[in-house]
């Protein structure tokens, strides 16, 4: 009998240790935190300074793992994952000159995350009584944005919208007062679309299914925090043409991929 496997470095905190996995999607993102692990004990010390640096800045203190993280991500695994000693040192060697900067670029953008997370938070608090449906959705999109380790987790080309997607947000609420009626039709618009998409990915999470199809299914997500924008902040403008029709129309073609 023949088993098929996927080795993997385990993160043990303190080293690693190989393992062998059934799923490729599963190996490589266990393997992703293994070489982390690797990459901060190879720069213990300037691991140490990033961590006393962002925690200086008590909005951010919460987020130094992640910022730490995140930069060790983009600096030297933005490429692909190292599988071999030999490829692992020469990422170490290119990477060495831009650990700090990038950290530093982390910490800034983290900061401007963070600012305009605490302005939707008050928009939030002053219309939650009056519309509490808008201010559910609105407090569901900021948590899936911002789940733990989403510094990290987010590709560094989204990363970087998030300030945008958060100031759209609100606007929206600062605009709820006068239009009420306009939201709720801008809504109604986006849900159906939102909710097959939800409903698709929690069925996918329940069976572990990756690959090409997972990649497109996020993307799909990114388009949503795009429509959004277009829908309930068009002053912010977006990347790439979007509009509801449009998604639903990908979204069919999607399907019938399936």
């Amino acid at each position: 009998q023949t088993l098929v496997g996927y080795p993997a470095l385990l993160d043990l905190g303190d080293g690693v240790a190989l393992k062998v996995y059934d799923s490729p999607e599963r190996a490589r993102e266990v393997h992703r935190a293994g070489v982390r692990r690797l990459l901060a004990i190879a720069f213990r010390e300037r691991v140490r300074d990033i961590e006393k640096t962002v925690a200086k800045d008590m909005a951010l203190a919460a987020l130094k793992e992640d910022i730490v993280a995140a930069a060790l991500d983009r600096t030297f695994l933005a490429e692909s994952l190292p599988m071999r000693q030999a490829e692992f040192a020469r990422r170490v060697q290119e990477g060495r000159n831009r650990l700090n900067l990038i950290a530093q670029e982390m910490q800034r953008l983290a900061a401007a995350i963070l600012a305009e997370h605490a302005q939707v938070q008050k928009r939030v608090a002053a219309v939650q009584k009056a519309w509490p449906q808008a201010a559910g959705d609105v407090k569901q999109q900021c948590a899936r944005l911002l789940q733990a380790g989403f510094l990290a987790r987010t590709p560094w080309a989204r990363l970087q919208h998030l300030p945008r997607y958060l100031k759209a947000a609100a606007l929206r609420l600062d605009k709820l007062r006068a239009e009420p009626a306009r939201d709720a039709q801008r809504m109604a618009e986006f849900a159906p679309l939102e909710q097959a998409w939800l409903r698709a990915m929690a069925a996918r999470a329940k069976l572990g299914a990756g690959g090409g199809a997972a990649e497109e299914m996020e993307q799909f997500g990114w388009l949503l925090e795009e429509l959004r924008v277009a829908l309930f902040a068009q002053e912010l403008k977006t990347p790439v043409p979007v509009s509801a029709k449009r998604l639903a129309k990908l979204w069919h073609s999607m399907k019938l991929k399936r």
